[in-house]
């Protein structure tokens, strides 16, 4: 009987252990909460967490950049998971309220995303979910194809913003087969003028904030290599690819097909 109760209050204690209350201040470190399996720690998310759909449900806690800080004071978190690059104010502000804050680094390859998965586990005490789900994220990354990269221009916002070689997607596209035109630029995102990727020539275009029919109406689109082998790509989805989340490595995988016809 003394071993019967024991064992219950060991297991009570495990399951009071695990049961935390988190706010994500970013909508990737939401989605990887989701895919450990942690999504019931969540409390709060910022207003642009919107996937998984149950998301969407919880409590909405402003910007990321400029969350409302007694809005997450009020839902009682024990751990609240922002950037590192984010706004350092915003942490000093949660952790002179005592709560707990993560400050993740920002993610500049698609490895970074893994070690972003670890850290996330480990503060939720799932670290053994975490180096499963990062085993199985490495594994659906596919290696570079064989041969010569193609040379690709990736928009991610309407007029010309970009990603330079800082940026975790610029390494997305390294990983499907591509070469950024900007990748030469030492920084994560800025915006590039028509000009400088006319002067570049694409082979592949992919676009996620304009249609194929408005690039192409242009000045001088219709000179690109890019529009010439009718590799302009608006498929993808947006949201996947551009957040460091687990939805991003299908993407890559669908992305190498689009340029290189392979799997």
């Amino acid at each position: 009987m003394a071993k019967l109760l024991a064992a219950v209050l060991l297991l009570c204690c495990a399951v009071q252990a695990r049961a935390l209350r988190a706010v994500s201040l970013l909508p990737s470190y939401t989605e990887i909460i989701f895919e450990l399996g942690a999504g019931s720690d969540l409390v709060g998310v910022s207003n642009f967490c919107n996937w998984p759909p149950e998301a969407g449900r919880l409590e909405k806690t402003g910007d990321y950049l400029r969350p409302n800080i007694e809005k997450v004071y009020a839902l009682e978190p024990d751990v609240v998971f922002t950037g590192a690059w984010a706004g350092a104010s915003t942490g000093k502000q949660l952790s002179a309220l005592g709560i707990k804050v993560v400050a993740l680094p920002e993610e500049r390859s698609v490895a970074d995303i893994l070690n972003t998965v670890r850290l996330i586990a480990a503060a939720l005490g799932r670290k053994k979910e975490g180096e499963a789900l990062a085993r199985k994220l490495s594994a659906l990354a596919p290696r570079p194809p064989a041969g010569e990269p193609v040379k690709l221009y990736i928009e991610v916002d309407a007029g010309g913003w970009t990603t330079g070689g800082l940026s975790f997607i610029s390494d997305a596209a390294r990983l499907a087969g591509g070469r950024n035109v900007f990748g030469g630029e030492r920084r994560g995102f800025f915006q590039a003028t028509w000009e400088e990727t006319l002067l570049l020539d694409p082979e592949a275009a992919l676009l996620f904030s304009v249609t194929e029919r408005e690039f192409l109406s242009r000045p001088m689109a219709g000179t690109l290599a890019a529009v010439k082998a009718g590799r302009v790509i608006t498929s993808l989805d947006r949201d996947a690819f551009t957040r460091p989340g687990p939805r991003l490595f299908g993407e890559i995988a669908r992305l190498r097909s689009l340029l290189h016809g392979k799997n």
